[in-house]
């Protein structure tokens, strides 16, 4: 699939206003797959494998409100860098009708997260440091387990999509930033010391 037949992003406007696909949750798929559930998952992974930096896609971003979500936490260096609460790692994943569930003992943490869905802000958001999970793959095959750090953020972040939750409903607009003032601030958090006489 040529990246320029791709869809577009569904995106919340300047102004706020949030495209209904956004809010609503999206239909569970059922098994064996159609073509058009083949195709619209054919066209997520294209969407996802086409985008820069992408740790996950929900069908949802794209215009299709359907449980499909794709995503990945490769254990590559830069990644390792900048997440070091990346503690597990899973290669590119296509999961269908997928849930998730906290796990309260483990605990919580804060980390900033963006959205192509949520056009040049980023926001701190609190969620859990391990979850379970259940889902299906493309075909129907059932899978559960849990997932935690970096890992479990991608999934919860993914999963609320197809739920028709964003990251900025967890948390005070306030709180965000822009891309250009995030940068700024890991620039200066990830600074290396000056050497020392």
């Amino acid at each position: 699939m040529n990246k320029k037949d791709l869809p577009e992003y569904v995106v919340v406007t300047k102004t706020g206003q949030r495209p209904s696909i956004l809010k609503t949750p999206a239909h569970n798929v059922p098994f064996p797959l159609t073509k058009e559930d083949v195709q619209d998952m054919r066209t997520l992974e294209a969407k996802y494998e086409a985008q820069e930096h992408c740790a996950g896609l929900a069908a949802p971003q794209i215009g299709i409100a359907k449980k499909i979500i794709v995503f990945a936490a490769p254990d590559e260096e830069a990644l390792h860098r900048h997440h070091p609460e990346l503690t597990q790692t899973m290669g590119k994943t296509i999961w269908f009708n997928a849930s998730y569930q906290g796990i309260e003992e483990a605990g919580m943490y804060e980390e900033y997260e963006g959205c192509f869905s949520v056009e040049d802000l980023l926001g701190p958001v609190m969620r859990y440091n391990q979850i379970s999970y259940d889902a299906y793959d493309k075909d129907g095959i059932h899978y559960e387990g849990t997932a935690a750090g970096y890992l479990a953020r991608i999934i919860q972040h993914e999963i609320d999509h197809i739920n028709g939750r964003l990251f900025i409903d967890m948390i005070p607009l306030e709180r965000c930033m822009t891309r250009t003032d995030y940068r700024a601030m890991r620039s200066k958090l990830f600074r290396p010391a000056k050497h020392r006489k």
